[in-house]
């Protein structure tokens, strides 16, 4: 019995190393971005199961999320990886440290050949690669159909308790 118990860690670890190890071939970009979660439209992150987008478009970024019009912010000192970001409140979280995700838009398939080919995100928690048509669960980040092998590459975010609310960061 208690080798079952303390097989568990070990394989717990190397399943989440194996993770680590997909995303040697993903372009190595910077990322770094603070948004508050009262304010609109972060805000619509703060229910589980909801995902958004941040793009980087000249010297601005885009929010978008499913069903709303586009928020433009011109905040500078924004990095957003290789092809921009989802952020969102998965119904599973993988990480304690936690509640949130963020992963970076660009599909993997695609960014081994460094191609941006950002995922379209839907209303159950997906996001799809136009080019190769493979679904990621945005719960998780794994593929759930199509090409695609690895996971999304995913990015630290940090719940930050302040005076105001909270704010999200997301760094690599």
């Amino acid at each position: 019995m208690l080798q079952r118990i303390l097989g568990i860690p070990v394989i717990v670890g190397l399943f989440f190393a194996s993770c680590e190890e997909a995303y040697d071939d993903f372009p190595r970009t910077e990322v770094r971005f603070t948004c508050s979660l009262q304010q609109s439209p972060y805000s619509f992150i703060t229910t589980p199961g909801q995902f958004l987008t941040v793009t980087k478009k000249g010297s601005a970024y885009v929010v978008d999320y499913p069903g709303q019009p586009s928020y433009t912010d011109g905040k500078q000192g924004v990095f957003l990886g290789f092809g921009g970001l989802i952020i969102g409140y998965p119904t599973i979280s993988m990480d304690v440290s936690s509640p949130y995700a963020a992963y970076d838009r660009a599909c993997p398939v695609e960014a081994e050949d460094l191609v941006i080919s950002r995922l379209t995100i839907n209303t159950v928690r997906e996001g799809k690669c136009p080019k190769c048509g493979t679904v990621y669960d945005l719960d998780t980040g794994f593929p759930k159909q199509g090409e695609g092998k690895k996971r999304l590459k995913t990015y630290k975010v940090y719940s930050i308790k302040t005076n105001t609310g909270t704010n999200l960061t997301v760094r690599n």
